[in-house]
């Protein structure tokens, strides 16, 4: 089901799925990836994004509620609890989730699925809610762990879902693990090869499907809400790569808005305070135009009088455009070392990839380009500027994610408040 979002006055219409207690289980092991589990971080902001406002008081007889379980090896599982009562709304959640950091130690799913329906369904639920469990893994589990509590959710008026990522599940034996989490129910288990698939665009409407199969739609007259305090991504690590398109159809004065728009946001960041710094921020710029043309304007850094140097001596190409070989070379290049291949982003940081662009490019090497991304685990965020865009191309480059998308309608929009306060908050 698309849902299409619609306005009353200045405010969005509410979404009610009725009342339902929904308890994520995410893998946080070492397996996964600090990349891949903030993809799963993702996912659950998406889905519940998606179903409407949560219910402010836990003992609420309507609306959602949701907790998280993220789990690594024994006894170091956390959680957002179905009634916590600091979680009252989908923004506040959403904190919430950010705020889980990868654990990066062992696995053990049953015990996972033993404490999730122990410590918060159990003792949480509310008499009158549906209650579903999404369990995200990517299939390996400490043999030391009680496979018994495979099971863990089965029998206890829990709909549960489970979603197996990697190609180990080719093998019918780790199929098999699936379906017993599921409760011997193979319908609700999804297969995926890449984390990425987690947040594309269909998937995230077929969990709305599954979770929400039957809204209401009600426009009441709501006043509009004052927008939260912007994160500046302190004591995260995130690797960001500006991809600006220097092609003749952008122009020089929307180049120009473009770079200061990098400039801005490199102030807006907490940076990291070294080159050894293996939290905080660092910003990276390319350039490009045609097959050939590829400026690397500045590398991965934290140094903010490097990059305002290098931006004022930056020269708009004014030529056509090709997406894919940016790419190829921004990996090459920016990511990998030129050199000897060896990796220049941080192994413990988040790869964000920011394309400036209309999507209005030539095709050669995109696909290539596409998979060398999964391979590397960018997380994309694609700025879309104009009303004349290729919509394809876009959701190619944000890996089938339309909420990696930002749409606005010119690059004025770019030094606006409401933009930029987003995009901070999304890249953070």
């Amino acid at each position: 089901m698309t849902y299409v979002r619609e306005t009353c006055g200045c405010c969005d219409c509410e979404k009610r799925c009725g009342a339902l207690d929904i308890m994520f289980v995410i893998d946080s092991s070492e397996s996964i990836g600090y990349t891949n589990f903030t993809l799963e971080k993702n996912f659950v902001v998406n889905v519940v994004s998606r179903l409407g406002s949560i219910a402010k008081d836990p003992k609420s007889q309507t609306g959602a509620r949701v907790g998280v379980v993220q789990y690594s090896h024994e006894g170091t599982f956390e959680a957002i609890k179905l009634d916590d009562e600091r979680i009252d709304s989908l923004s506040s959640f959403k904190e919430a989730v950010k705020r889980l950091e990868w654990i990066a130690g062992g696995t053990w799913t049953p015990s996972a699925l033993q404490f999730a329906y122990n410590k918060l369904i159990k003792e949480s639920r509310r008499e009158k809610a549906q209650v579903f469990a999404v369990v995200i893994t990517d299939g390996r589990y400490d043999p030391r762990d009680d496979d018994k509590n495979l099971g863990a959710l089965c029998g206890r008026d829990v709909v549960v879902n489970t979603i197996g990522i990697g190609d180990m599940f080719d093998q019918p034996e780790q199929s098999e693990t699936l379906v017993s989490i599921a409760c011997n129910e193979p319908q609700r288990v999804q297969k995926m090869r890449l984390f990425s698939d987690l947040v594309a665009e269909e998937f995230i409407d077929k969990m709305e499907d599954v979770l929400c199969p039957d809204p209401q739609v009600v426009c009441p007259e709501l006043p509009c809400q004052t927008e939260l305090a912007v994160a500046q991504c302190t004591q995260r690590p995130v690797d960001v790569v500006f991809l600006l398109d220097g092609s003749e159809r952008i122009g020089e004065q929307n180049f120009q808005s473009a770079h200061r728009f990098v400039e801005e946001v490199a102030q807006r960041l907490t940076l990291a305070r070294s080159s050894s710094d293996s939290m905080n921020a660092r910003i990276a710029l390319l350039q490009y135009g045609s097959e050939r043309d590829q400026n690397v304007v500045f590398p991965l850094t934290h140094n903010l009088t490097e990059i305002a140097d290098a931006l004022a001596q930056i020269k708009y190409l004014d030529s056509s455009s090709n997406i894919g070989s940016a790419i190829i070379h921004a990996i090459n290049n920016i990511v990998l070392s030129p050199g000897n291949g060896q990796r220049l982003a941080r192994r413990n940081a988040e790869l964000s990839f920011v394309f400036i662009t209309d999507g209005i490019t030539g095709s050669k090497n995109l696909e290539e380009a596409i998979n060398s991304m999964k391979k590397q685990d960018v997380m994309p965020t694609v700025v879309a500027l104009g009303s004349d865009v290729d919509m394809d191309v876009l959701l190619k480059l944000g890996l089938g994610d339309r909420a990696a998308i930002f749409r606005e309608k010119d690059y004025d929009s770019l030094s606006q408040s409401s933009f930029f306060d987003r995009f901070i908050r999304w890249i953070c």
